[in-house]
């Protein structure tokens, strides 16, 4: 992962101060032709370069971030999948729900692979298992903010917000056609003269970041979905974590936390994009923000 230099995203250009005398100008300008001017002309070509930008905030209170476990191995998950599909339709997307698909991969070995699964992603909902969010692993498995939510079976609504003052996290992502970067910032409660929360062990905070692809369909030839047509959206396709330890001491500035890096967007044709704060050694996500990449 390649660290964004904060000193490089701002270029400034000096130019020398031209004198009234006539003679002095033209030697000035004939200088500068010959010794600026291949710069110059590389700087412009480089502008000229169509550069998408897109931030995305969730302000200070909780969002819900809503997982689905699934997998197209599975004949119970396609109405799960479906659901979360509606979401596409709420009001509330991407301003009070964040919703994340995680296709496992222990169903695989049931006659079909799930092209969009991954060990990782089982890894996460046993995680959850051990950290005692949710009773057990399966699918369709549903965790709402880090908790286990068995709604969905009874046709229940979500569970309503905390409305909590939990921090302000931000995602820039830039994306010049080439090489696609991400920087975040977390604000976390508490203003300027206050002591905040640094000074525990929930300072250690984690990034997330997720790619999403929308608007996916499988022909499903094998096992208990075979001659199905599947259709999913909000579909992890990559994820990284990016930590960053804070020095244990009491800060009462209250500074914003920041992480930077890269993202591969080389297989993103119709995507978005979710982030999220974790603390070290407790999956549960603190705050998420997200949204289309269009």
């Amino acid at each position: 992962m390649t660290s964004i230099d904060q000193n490089s995203r701002v270029r400034t250009h000096s130019y020398p101060c031209i004198k009234n005398n006539l003679a002095f100008g033209f030697f000035t300008a004939f200088i500068m032709l010959f010794s600026i001017t291949p710069a110059y002309a590389s700087e412009v070509q480089q502008s000229g370069e169509e550069v998408k930008k897109w931030n995305f905030s969730s302000g200070p209170l909780q969002n819900q971030m809503v997982e689905l476990f699934t997998s197209e191995g599975c004949s119970s998950c396609p109405p799960a999948d479906r659901w979360l599909s509606n979401l596409k339709d709420s009001p509330d997307l991407w301003n009070n729900i964040i919703p994340i698909a995680f296709h496992v991969d222990y169903w695989n070995n049931l006659g079909w692979a799930d092209p969009f699964s991954s060990r990782a992603h089982s890894l996460r909902q046993r995680i959850y298992r051990d950290q005692r969010y949710v009773n057990s692993v399966y699918t369709p498995g549903f965790v709402v903010n880090g908790s286990e939510w068995r709604g969905w079976f009874n046709r229940q609504s979500l569970p309503k917000e905390t409305h909590e003052n939990v921090g302000d996290l931000s995602l820039d992502v830039s994306h010049d056609g080439k090489k696609a970067t991400f920087y975040a910032e977390f604000v976390r409660p508490g203003s300027p003269n206050n002591k905040t929360y640094r000074s525990t062990p929930s300072a250690k905070l984690s990034l997330n970041v997720a790619v999403l692809a929308m608007n996916q369909k499988t022909d499903v030839e094998l096992g208990e979905n075979r001659g199905k047509t599947l259709h999913h959206d909000f579909v992890v396709t990559n994820i990284q974590s990016v930590d960053l330890t804070e020095p244990s001491i009491v800060d009462e500035g209250n500074p914003a936390l920041s992480w930077s890096g890269e993202l591969d967007l080389s297989q993103c044709q119709d995507c978005a994009i979710s982030a999220w704060i974790s603390a070290e050694g407790d999956q549960q996500p603190i705050q998420a923000t997200g949204g289309y990449l269009k």
